[in-house]
């Protein structure tokens, strides 16, 4: 039989709920992120002192990054139980491609027409980049890891040195959405080399906690978890001090900033570690388990949600002039309000749907038929 007649997408009961609670949690993150940075900010000149406060130390210490970063492990760690649950290393590799080419098509057609930002293409394409890793040793991911971080903090220092270009952000007045909209998604892809070996680091990372079966094993061991989320927190906090005290004294060039930037990416992955501790000790309860139930029904339809910021945010912005005059406050209200239509949409739709809308569409392309939409009696007692 062919590869497409044996693979089959994840059922509902081979779902691991701390996983779609923590996509679910990241999804948050990443809207409230999208708003304050995506839909264009008001002059600095404007802010209240509330938003200058917000916008200068809150949001880079607690918001800006982490959440994507958890993304991106979730996405390494999701490589791994695909090639668990495949039949064979040749059918693994088969499905994996195909899922990553039609990722990379709709977050093309994503960042053409809605989201100045979108990660979904960026993803897909570095994506590719994890096939090589998947038969090495545990050592070997680690090293190549740290080993594609320093190839993007050598690359940000290096290019202005060596005369290559530098790419700057577009500034265009009085142009249609869509022309303003290519000349960012030029730009992004443009400046892929400071960014998107990040990635590649991150999808290394969870991969081989995926192999290592990390996020059970953790789950089962509060006091680990209690010290991830000290340690996490503490030396997230640090380094993030410690970045901004060495950006004071150091002074801007070409190496310092591309060492600043490697540090915030250490404090990402200490708050961002902080954060998945303290969610993985929370479910440990029934309590706690109920209380974040909805985070795993968004994380579970985390494709449609993430499409769905953008297809409520932009048309609105669109007609009543919003773009360019967000500050911290409304975009944590603007924010609010998305949820607001996505969580109880999330929550319909999962009643009676075994994929979201979009889930559904990559199913159908990933595995050319048609799965059942509507959930079973098997599905809803689980």
């Amino acid at each position: 039989m062919s590869n497409l007649e044996t693979e089959q997408p994840v059922s509902g009961r081979e779902r691991i709920y701390a996983l779609d609670v923590l996509r679910g949690f990241a999804m948050l993150g990443v809207l409230v992120a999208y708003c304050m940075w995506s839909l264009g900010t008001a002059p600095d000149w404007s802010w209240s002192a509330l938003n200058r406060w917000l916008g200068s130390n809150v949001v880079p210490l607690v918001i800006d990054f982490k959440f994507y970063t958890i993304l991106a492990f979730l996405f390494g760690l999701g490589f791994s139980i695909q090639l668990a649950r495949a039949s064979d290393d040749e059918a693994a590799v088969e499905t994996y491609c195909r899922r990553l080419a039609v990722l990379a098509g709709i977050g093309l057609v994503h960042a053409l027409l809605l989201r100045n930002g979108d990660i979904l293409l960026p993803y897909a394409l570095t994506g590719f980049l994890l096939i090589p890793f998947r038969r090495v040793s545990d050592r070997t991911l680690i090293i190549s890891a740290f080993a594609v971080l320093a190839l993007e903090t050598a690359i940000r220092a290096l290019w202005p040195i060596v005369g290559l270009p530098v790419f700057e952000r577009p500034h265009l007045e009085s142009v249609p959405y869509l022309v303003e909209n290519a000349a960012w998604v030029r730009y992004w892809y443009e400046t892929a080399p400071f960014n998107w070996p990040t990635n590649l680091t991150l999808f290394l990372f969870g991969f081989c906690a995926g192999r290592a079966q990390l996020l059970t094993r953790l789950e089962r061991r509060p006091r680990a978890l209690t010290l991830i989320l000290a340690g996490g927190l503490a030396a997230g906090i640090a380094i993030y001090f410690a970045r901004l005290s060495f950006i004071e004294r150091a002074g801007s060039s070409p190496l310092n900033d591309s060492i600043a930037t490697t540090l915030f990416t250490f404090h990402c992955w200490g708050m961002s570690s902080a954060y998945a501790a303290t969610l993985l000790l929370i479910m440990r309860s029934k309590v706690g388990a109920a209380a974040v139930s909805p985070l795993a029904v968004i994380g579970k339809l985390a494709l449609t949600n993430y499409l769905l910021q953008s297809v409520i945010a932009v048309p609105v912005c669109l007609a009543f002039g919003l773009f360019d005059t967000f500050t911290p406050t409304r975009s944590l209200l603007f924010a609010a309000a998305i949820l607001a239509v996505e969580l109880p949409f999330s929550l319909l739709w999962e009643k009676r749907f075994r994929f979201g809308p979009a889930e559904w569409l990559w199913r159908v392309l990933t595995y050319q038929r048609l799965p059942s939409m509507l959930k079973t009696r098997g599905d809803l007692a689980n």
